[in-house]
């Protein structure tokens, strides 16, 4: 991935290596430029109109397409210093950086759009030279400003990109933190502070620390990756953000990969402008040209991995249907039909991916426009590709880690993929790629399993991941679930506040505090220590009454395990298993089950189970015995309602039991 900070920097480029392949280099630019087609033509048109008819209407469209791409002697450049950084030890290959997300804003300077006096957003794609399109209806005063400036070579407008790339620090370490109770009491007096970091950082209560940075590291990306730290903090900190729950510790190193933005933007640069008539049009709105609806269609997928075979883009207006398949990036598909009034300019364009080697197609979202200029922007190629490191591991404890990959969307007919990649010190990197032959919209699931020197093993369950880089953690950052539950409710108790403290054995400590009730009487912190021989847990039980005392109870080391049983433990459990699944729920509309069982101080504990078409399943249940003087305290009796779909109700009699599963079925009339 891209390495920071740039080899080069240009007024308008910059020049970075990448973090592991010497022959790979990024030129990035700093200025966009108008896009151009296939003829070197730039993609601008402006159409100024006007009426003499009563009630007519005068005004302009504009439509531009600008990309991040660089001129001809730029990128011979970057290609010259990339060649002169390794020494001629190998033949530079320039790439395009992985972009993450970003957004374009057109700015038409020194004019307001018509109904709005805002910019132009567009959405720009995220590979190759990132294109994004435009379009804006400008005011009659807008647009005589744009059409003496574009004719005379003086550009009125202004974009910027804002896009998030894959990026590596230089090797360091930088330290983001917020203790969460010191923030929350600070929150209100920090709304009106106007200096909230510095306040911060005064009181101790959140900051973004340097603990190790190279000597001759660039101070410049320093100060800008410690405001990114800060920008990290900010959906817990005030005046926007949500005061955290918890302690928030973060640690960020050269060997983490990180989405870093990039603000590119500026004025397009009056060389780049068009000078032909046929991009300027003064008609009126009788002209031949109103009735006819134009569409120049491009697309940008890339073809050059040898995986997509074509795209196909079928156009609809009205009765009016056309088909254009592109091969290639500098295709440009004409499509022009008299302009029907009822319809007005709306045209709809359904792409469809064919893939090499397969009779697989993938449907791309369907586009429905009234812009001239049409990019069919094809983000996915209907592969997951994920690139794992595992450059973070000490080989001399890990012997080696296997990784599970699974992913799933039935939406999309892509049944469950499932496959394990295994790492060691002779293999710790690997790029995994799966054909999907669908868009890859939803998370992945990645599964880890540590295997040490010294025989021990760790696994980290599945958790969902989006991220295109993956950095396997070390073994002290996989961290163990801890799963609370409260064992019994006693008269007058309303909550029990759980304090939990772990330290994984090596100086870092994680602290929660969880709050159970009888509506939510389980919970899982799943920040608790590695599970290592020198890792320690502790807790401490605080239990609120209804008359609002409390009682709060010393610090206890936990027990082994991952669950921890909190309150009064009652004098036995009872697992029982409700069975619906023989509930015939065409004919039942709901069934309730009630067991009961011998309470304390003479009475009867009950518990109900509902049961409805909409979740005819099994249910378990876990039950306190109160009443351990019974003849058996694993006793209990039964009775189910079943309420029928023509109204009638049918239930069977109270009947003792100790059988652990009840099979639920419908008595006869």
């Amino acid at each position: 991935m891209l390495l920071l900070p740039a080899l080069v920097a240009r007024p308008t480029w910059s020049l970075f290596a990448d973090d592991e392949l010497d022959q790979v280099f990024y030129a990035v630019a700093s200025l966009p430029r108008l896009r151009r087609d296939s003829g070197g033509v730039s993609v601008l048109s402006l159409m100024r109109y006007r009426s003499s008819a009563p009630g007519g209407s005068n005004g302009g469209i504009i439509e531009l397409q600008t990309d991040l791409s660089l001129r001809p002697e730029e990128q011979t450049e970057a290609i010259t210093l990339a060649r002169a950084s390794r020494a001629g030890s190998v033949e530079p290959r320039m790439d395009s950086p992985l972009w993450l997300d970003g957004t374009a804003t057109l700015s038409l300077l020194g004019s307001a759009v018509d109904g709005d006096d805002g910019p132009v957003k567009a959405q720009p794609s995220l590979s190759g030279a990132s294109p994004a399109a435009f379009q804006a209806a400008l005011t009659p005063e807008a647009t005589t400003v744009q059409w003496e400036a574009l004719r005379e070579g003086k550009p009125a407008l202004q974009v910027s990109y804002r896009m998030h790339a894959m990026a590596r620090i230089p090797d360091g370490r930088v330290h983001a933190y917020a203790r969460g109770t010191d923030v929350t009491a600070l929150w209100d007096r920090l709304s009106a502070v106007p200096d909230v970091r510095g306040a911060l950082v005064e009181a101790s209560a959140a900051g973004v620390e340097v603990l190790d940075w190279p000597a001759n590291g660039d101070p410049q990306l320093l100060q800008t990756f410690i405001d990114w730290g800060w920008d990290w903090l900010a959906p817990w900190l005030p005046p926007h953000g949500t005061p955290p729950g918890s302690d928030i510790d973060a640690e960020f190193t050269g060997s983490a990969g990180l989405s870093w933005p990039f603000e590119i933007g500026g004025s397009l640069d009056a060389l780049e402008l068009p000078r032909d008539e046929g991009c300027f049009l003064s008609v009126d709105l009788s002209d031949p040209i109103f009735q006819q609806r134009r569409m120049v269609t491009r697309c940008n997928a890339d073809f050059s991995s040898g995986r997509i075979a074509a795209v196909t883009a079928r156009v609809d207006y009205g009765d009016r249907h056309h088909s254009a398949v592109f091969t290639d990036n500098e295709t440009a598909d004409r499509f022009v039909c008299p302009l029907d009034p009822a319809l007005g300019r709306t045209v709809t364009v359904r792409p469809v991916v064919s893939f090499a080697a397969s009779s697989a197609v993938m449907e791309l979202p369907e586009i429905r426009t009234d812009m001239e200029n049409v990019l069919i922007s094809v983000d996915t190629d209907g592969w997951l590709v994920i690139d794992l490191s595992a450059a973070a591991l000490d080989w001399a404890t890990v012997r080696h880690v296997e990784v599970g990959l699974r992913y799933e969307d039935a939406e999309r007919g892509v049944e469950r993929v499932e496959d394990i990649l295994k790492f060691d010190a002779a293999h710790p990197a690997q790029r995994y790629e799966r054909a999907l032959y669908a868009p890859v919209t939803r998370p992945y699931e990645i599964r880890l399993s540590y295997d040490f020197t010294d025989g021990r093993t760790t696994d980290v369950d599945w958790a969902p991941a989006t991220d295109r880089t993956v950095i396997l953690p070390p073994p002290s950052d996989a961290r163990r679930p801890v799963r609370l539950s409260a064992a019994g409710w006693l008269d007058g108790i309303t909550a029990f506040l759980v304090d939990l403290e772990s330290n994984d054995g090596s100086g870092h400590t994680s602290a929660n505090t969880v709050r159970l009730t009888p509506e939510a009487d389980t919970a899982n912190w799943p920040t608790g220590s590695a599970d290592t021989a020198a890792s320690t847990f502790k807790y401490r039980v605080t239990t609120v009454f209804a008359d609002g005392h409390s009682t709060v109870d010393a610090w206890k080391e936990a027990p082994p395990g991952e669950r921890l049983h909190i309150g009064p433990a009652p004098a036995a459990v009872l697992e029982v298993t409700v069975v619906a699944d023989l509930v015939d729920f065409s004919v039942v509309k709901l069934v309730k089950t009630t067991l009961s069982m011998p309470g304390s101080a003479e009475e009867t504990d009950t518990h109900e189970v509902m049961f409805t078409p909409e979740r005819p399943t099994s249910v378990g249940l876990r039950l306190p015995v109160s009443d351990t003087t019974a003849e058996s305290p694993h006793r209990y009796t039964v009775t189910s309602t079943f309420y029928l779909r023509d109204g009638e109700r049918r239930s069977t009699p109270e009947t003792p039991g100790s059988d652990p599963v009840i099979v639920l079925q419908l008595p006869p009339a």
